[in-house]
């Protein structure tokens, strides 16, 4: 972990002050690499895992670069599910509270009418899944003529999940000249062919083991031992009750092994 200060960044006094109310008290050490590159507005290609604190890493930036007069969006952040984009979505909005830094989530399995009516008012991030992005996009109800910024967010689980093709269909459409930041945990050849063909110069940044390793350390493991028949109740309850960040639910006979993160 990097023992540096936000304050070294330049950062406006309502960001800091807004990292300040959130217990932000250090840069972890992806935060401290991809923070003064994002912020002198260069192309980024980030290998970090999560709970490396890389959503700050992005998200402290664009708060910082965003012009509240603006009503259009500004940035957008993919992520691969509805439930990343929501975290990320009240992320931003936490770091950019003193500022007053509008975001919107979009995703599937959520009436388009009641996202369509949030973004004809201000809206100066928005975060979402490839696939509702992309309706919005080709519906006229997400405006990107203001775009300045790109996160592609988790780019190694999009390709897993099959949406390399609509993150490559929305990029065709955002303006040319604007700055990508992609983060992902590894990176398979489908990413960094996304990289190469929609990237200006990225700089590389990879994020060593050592901090790997204590999330490691900080990982909880719970084991529940139930009948056959009782298990996907179990693992609904369990993960409405302790609503994980991401979770890995091997299945064995006779059991269910829950590792939450």
């Amino acid at each position: 972990m990097s023992q540096g200060s936000f304050k070294d960044y330049q950062l406006s006094e309502a960001i800091v002050r807004s990292l300040d109310s959130l217990g932000y008290q250090h840069p972890t050490d992806v935060q401290n690499e991809v923070i003064p590159i994002a912020l002198g507005k260069r192309d980024l290609v980030v290998k970090s895992r999560t709970g490396s604190g890389k959503t700050a890493a992005f998200g402290i930036p664009i708060c910082e670069l965003v012009e509240w007069e603006e009503n259009k969006p500004q940035a957008l952040i993919l992520t691969p599910t509805r439930e990343l984009a929501v975290q990320v979505k009240e992320d931003i909005t936490n770091i950019g509270r003193l500022k007053r830094i509008k975001a919107t989530a979009v995703y599937g399995k959520e009436p388009f009418a009641r996202q369509q009516a949030e973004l004809k008012q201000k809206s100066h991030v928005v975060v979402g899944t490839p696939g509702r992005v992309l309706d919005h996009i080709e519906r006229g109800t997400l405006d990107l003529q203001r775009l300045t910024s790109l996160v592609i967010d988790e780019a190694d689980e999009m390709l897993n999940m099959g949406f390399i093709k609509q993150v490559e269909a929305i990029i065709r459409e955002l303006p040319k000249d604007r700055v990508t930041m992609l983060f992902s945990a590894t990176f398979p050849e489908g990413v960094e062919n996304l990289c190469h063909r929609h990237m200006k110069n990225p700089i590389d940044i990879e994020i060593g083991i050592e901090e790997n390793a204590t999330m490691a350390v900080q990982t909880e493991h719970v084991l529940f031992i139930v009948k056959q028949e009782d298990k996907f109740n179990l693992l609904t309850d369990v993960t409405v009750v302790e609503n994980p960040d991401s979770c890995i639910i091997p299945d064995f006979d006779g059991y269910v092994l829950f590792k939450l993160t």
